[in-house]
């Protein structure tokens, strides 16, 4: 049974533990009070600034949170504080967002409602067109338009980016600007990136030497690049089987994948939907009894041949120190 409050009105008083991505960092308090109409809690935290009360208003939401405990009742004495490896919690993969082409303007005023982060974000980018906004430029119009008090917020950018990248409605255009996919906003192709990239590097070689830089006339490795007919094909859905390394069962797992997703992706796309807690080197991905996540750059269907599969796939996922 899940130890929570039954309404975020009864919460008054629970002692919580929030882990924000943000920072990358956990902290724990007890909430003194809470907010109908902004759904805000106000929480004194444990670890507070020096020179600070440590108490805060936070949309919960936003972090990754966990109730530990209730108001303590009066005369009731406190139960003695016990810890172990072995309870250590892992969070389990959640099941991938995927973006609804169908998701109109309108779905999404429906959705995004209430004074949410990605709430405020959506309202000031519904007008922005394919071309978006900076976040700086989203904290700035929030707060003339009285939507948002960021005056409290210590890293106001940095809540949105975390926020609206959670959601597939929103798409980051270019580093610190994002829009909606809606409004024809798209993300900017890796080829073009590189190509800029690489243009940079040689005209800043041509400026100090004078030359064009050397080739050591070593061949690069060719990328590898997936079939055009691949963009046709549907989605895998593929159920994680999640163990620890000692073989101990966790939980059955569902994802959607893209089906040229590569091992690396998928790596990348299981420690996305753990908000970081199981990063890339801590998996170990078996097909059948056969490790197939060495080969990092291969696509996942070319990992599991000579398999067959149509539409769904099961491997098991071993999570540990590798």
């Amino acid at each position: 049974m899940t130890l929570a409050p039954a309404s975020p009105l009864e919460s008054v008083g629970w002692y919580l533990s929030l882990y924000w991505p943000a920072m990358q960092k956990e902290f724990k308090g007890i909430v003194q009070r809470y907010d109908a109409d902004s759904r805000h809690h106000t929480v004194r935290w444990d670890n507070a600034p020096r020179g600070s009360d440590g108490v805060t208003e936070v949309d919960l939401s936003e972090g990754e949170l966990t109730w530990l405990k209730p108001p303590e009742k009066a005369g009731a004495k406190k139960s003695a504080k016990s810890s172990s490896k072995s309870d250590v919690k892992v969070s389990k993969p959640k099941m991938t967002k995927v973006y609804d082409e169908s998701e109109t303007m309108e779905d999404l005023e429906a959705r995004f409602t209430g004074k949410t982060t990605k709430a405020v974000a959506f309202q000031v980018l519904k007008n922005s067109g394919p071309q978006g906004m900076s976040l700086q430029e989203i904290v700035d119009e929030s707060q003339k338009l009285g939507l948002r008090d960021w005056t409290t917020c210590k890293q106001p950018k940095t809540t949105i980016n975390v926020c609206v990248s959670q959601d597939p409605a929103f798409v980051k255009i270019a580093p610190g600007r994002v829009g909606l996919r809606v409004n024809g906003a798209e993300e900017p192709s890796g080829a073009s990136y590189a190509a800029k990239a690489a243009s940079k590097a040689n005209g800043n070689a041509m400026k100090k030497r004078g030359r064009p830089p050397r080739h050591d006339g070593k061949s690069k490795k060719a990328p590898r690049h997936e079939p055009q007919h691949w963009e046709r094909k549907p989605p895998i859905d593929l159920v994680l089987e999640v163990t620890s390394d000692d073989g101990k069962f966790i939980s059955n797992s569902p994802m959607e994948v893209p089906f040229n997703i590569t091992i690396k992706a998928l790596k990348r796309a299981i420690s996305a939907n753990t908000k970081g807690a199981l990063k890339p080197q801590y998996q170990q991905i078996f097909h059948e009894s056969r490790n197939i996540g060495n080969d990092e750059d291969a696509f996942l269907v070319h990992a599991v041949r000579p398999s067959k599969f149509e539409r769904s796939l099961h491997l098991k996922l071993v999570i540990g120190e590798t």
